[in-house]
């Protein structure tokens, strides 16, 4: 029977192995085999771990830690993905996720499509167990209109710890330009409409992100805290969908207009 010592040591290499593969496929922009395919499976919390090694990667080279995202928080995307997921994931941001305010992104910048989402900028920093959403209401400073681009690195379904280890299926962000007040902002209620080329073709509010962008951010302060770690000051969440998602092919232009954070216009090019 193998020692534990030994099986320790397996279980490195293959977190190792998962690291390595995601940081090169991230920064590449090639597509790879799930990794529980080509090395072995690693467990959710694992696969939170190996991500985390991938976004230190990131910091090495010199990329900022700037923001977190979290997905699957509405209930149309958790329908979506019914059978695959049965509640939120999160993921990193870094200065090399951010898109620009508006203009003009690539067909390629996304695999998997894009969302409309409310971010929460926090003044203070929130460090979990214990965080309501109540001291998230005194933590946050601005809120700001998003649309996050879905993609992914693996090249045929993985399981969910390759996607959470493959930073949650983000691919990039595009902020608003309107920052609003967080004081006596009405989170559950804020709307928002997208048309395609001039089309009202989804909406949705705030009450698609687990009921409130509030519960979304005291959820990821907690998650984040069993694992040593937490929303700083500063940082910028995305607090998920409030539609489905939305996957525009090469021509469409896309407005995605918000009730009280103005919109973000999106050419799609080839």
């Amino acid at each position: 029977m193998p020692s534990a010592e030994a099986s320790v040591t397996d279980r490195e290499q293959l977190k190792q192995q998962w690291t390595r593969t995601i940081f090169e496929a991230q920064c590449d922009g090639k597509k790879i085999a799930p990794p529980s395919t080509s090395f072995g499976e690693l467990s959710l919390e694992e696969a939170y771990e190996v991500q985390a090694r991938v976004a230190a990667e990131h910091v090495s080279v010199g990329h900022r830690q700037i923001d977190w995202m979290v997905g699957a928080t509405s209930f149309a995307i958790l329908e979506q993905m019914k059978g695959i997921l049965d509640g939120p994931m999160y993921g990193f941001m870094t200065s090399e996720s951010v898109c620009g305010q508006q203009g003009e992104i690539r067909r390629s910048d996304y695999s998997l499509g894009i969302e409309a989402e409310i971010g929460v900028v926090l003044e203070q920093s929130l460090r979990g167990p214990g965080i309501t959403t109540l001291d998230v209401q005194h933590a946050a400073g601005g809120v700001v209109a998003l649309v996050e681009l879905l993609q992914t690195r693996l090249e045929g379904p993985g399981s969910v710890p390759d996607g959470t280890a493959d930073n949650s299926a983000h691919g990039g962000i595009v902020i608003g330009s309107r920052l609003a007040s967080a004081t006596g902002f009405d989170f559950i209620h804020e709307g928002v409409v997208i048309r395609k080329n001039g089309r009202a073709w989804l909406s949705g509010c705030g009450a698609e992100a687990l009921g409130s962008p509030l519960h979304v951010v005291a959820w990821l302060a907690n998650e984040l805290g069993q694992r040593g770690q937490a929303i700083e000051a500063g940082h910028l969440v995305a607090t998920g969908s409030l539609t489905s998602i939305l996957t525009p092919e090469v021509g469409d232009v896309v407005d995605i207009s918000f009730a009280h954070l103005g919109a973000i216009q999106l050419g799609i090019v080839e």
